[in-house]
């Protein structure tokens, strides 16, 4: 028999004042962030960084006469790096997992993220990232989380209804904490009773379609997830 999915076990979120971020979630200063250092999407930020950069470390004179040597050292730099940021893009159009777990006073923190972003990006709406955060037993707290720039970017949090749906399951509409992440990425955050409860919902390939007022805000969809699944369960216990 299927596992219940995640959409299941989506709960709605409690009202706070505007100016609040979830529950477990602190103000960065420009939005909301999980109550540690997670560089999901900062990875993510620094690939469309990099594919800018392309060629920035060309040799330029800037009127100072270089050797040969010199020239030839520049070149190779050049080239490694255009090596790494393509690297980088073929990774992210695949899709890349990122796993962590960081301690804290209320036990561990555990999270996954799927990203898959390409630059052909369809009006910012297939691609992003998604997240599946919470804490180890018997601490509650868990979130499923999407980033994307076709998602609402408030200046403030604010509340905002949306309809998720899940592979092929009938689609539902609740009401979660939206924010934004940077100028460009908005996040949208679904509170679910636990990070066990949000494992059993996972398999090992979903497809994700987010929308508002029925216009599709987000579609994303994650594979190779089974041993993700596991390292989280593990983390959850």
């Amino acid at each position: 028999m299927k596992n219940p999915s995640i959409l299941f076990f989506v709960a709605l979120v409690l009202p706070v004042p505007a100016v609040a971020c979830p529950i477990g979630m602190v103000f960065n200063g420009n939005g909301c962030s999980p109550p540690y250092v997670y560089t999901g999407w900062d990875m993510l930020r620094d690939r469309r960084a990099a594919i800018e950069a392309i060629g920035s470390d060309r040799p330029r004179s800037n009127g100072i006469v270089r050797s040969p040597e010199e020239l030839a050292h520049l070149e190779r730099l050049r080239l490694k790096k255009e090596q790494e940021d393509k690297a980088k893009r073929e990774a992210y159009a695949k899709g890349m997992w990122s796993v962590d777990s960081t301690p804290t006073p209320e036990g561990n923190l555990c999270a996954a993220s799927f990203a898959k972003y390409t630059s052909n990006m369809k009006e910012g709406v297939t691609g992003g990232m998604v997240t599946i955060m919470g804490f180890q037993q018997p601490k509650q707290d868990a979130w499923l989380m999407f980033q994307g720039t076709g998602l609402p970017k408030p200046r403030n949090v604010t509340k905002l209804k949306i309809t998720l749906q899940q592979d092929d399951e009938p689609a539902q509409t609740v009401q979660v904490f939206n924010y934004r992440k940077s100028t460009e990425v908005g996040e949208v955050a679904f509170a679910v009773p636990g990070l066990t409860a949000a494992l059993n919902g996972m398999s090992d390939k979903q497809k994700f379609k987010l929308s508002i007022d029925g216009e599709t805000a987000m579609t994303i969809q994650w594979a190779d997830a089974a041993p993700i699944i596991e390292k989280l369960r593990r983390c959850a216990q």
